[in-house]
């Protein structure tokens, strides 16, 4: 639990109270997430080692352990001296560590995206009522990464950033966790789909449109916007499925 004289930042809010006996892999997690999200973009210190283990209420050695972890697949790297500090390497988290931060559930695509419906569609509601001119400009950065994307990878990144920046928008933590656990989940299932599995001028003219719906203010209209935004999505997944059942033993 944080200290009553030290309030969390709104960066920090990204970081929660850990219970359970994975700890070090969930403190990765949740530093994964802060990187992944933007909050705490590349080239950016994070909070101290003693910090973390405040706000994450978890001792500093377990702190630690999850930072040499990171260290180690190369998205972080401790520096020494009075400019030191974890710093972030990368925002392109290797999947093997998504894999291993938590126990992962993912089984259907089109399971997933039913999950994934309610949630984006409760975000973008709420962003269109939160949303700073800060979030816009984020979500704008996100949509240029997704236009010059030459990879899979950088697509995925792109179009990540810019919902995880929907979620951050929305100013509701509870509903960015689900948001993230969907997310990451689609993001190991889809690892070796070799085919690409959006068309990118329509990708980019939804994630366009949706950022134009939140700049209104209004939630009905941002509702509309994210539900032609999953459409495309949820389209793929019946025939993804059935690939996905013919390659199990």
């Amino acid at each position: 639990m944080t200290s009553s004289h030290q309030r969390p930042t709104e960066q920090e809010t990204v970081f929660r109270p850990i219970a359970g006996s994975r700890s070090a892999l969930e403190v990765a997690d949740q530093i994964v997430y802060a990187i992944a999200s933007g909050v705490y973009p590349e080239g950016e210190r994070l909070p101290t080692v003693g910090r973390l283990a405040e706000l994450m209420g978890v001792s500093k050695p377990t702190i630690g352990e999850a930072v040499r972890l990171l260290a180690d697949a190369k998205v972080v790297e401790p520096r020494r001296g009075a400019t030191g500090g974890t710093v972030v390497l990368t925002s392109d988290i290797p999947l093997e560590l998504l894999k291993l931060s938590r126990l992962r559930r993912a089984s259907t695509l089109s399971e997933l995206c039913e999950a994934r419906r309610p949630v984006e569609i409760a975000l973008a509601r709420l962003a269109a009522e939160h949303a700073t001119e800060s979030d816009f400009e984020q979500l704008e950065m996100a949509n240029r990464m997704l236009v010059a994307a030459m990879t899979p990878r950088e697509w995925t990144r792109a179009n990540n950033l810019f919902h995880y920046g929907i979620g951050w928008a929305s100013r509701n933590q509870h509903l960015a966790f689900f948001q993230r656990e969907i997310l990451e989940e689609l993001a190991i299932l889809l690892d070796d789909y070799d085919e690409r599995y959006a068309v990118p001028e329509r990708t980019i003219k939804e994630h366009r449109d949706t950022l134009a719906a939140l700049r209104t203010g209004d939630p009905d209209v941002a509702e509309r916007a994210m539900d032609e935004h999953l459409r495309e999505f949820e389209e793929l997944a019946p025939e993804f499925d059935r690939r996905l059942a013919s390659r199990r033993p």
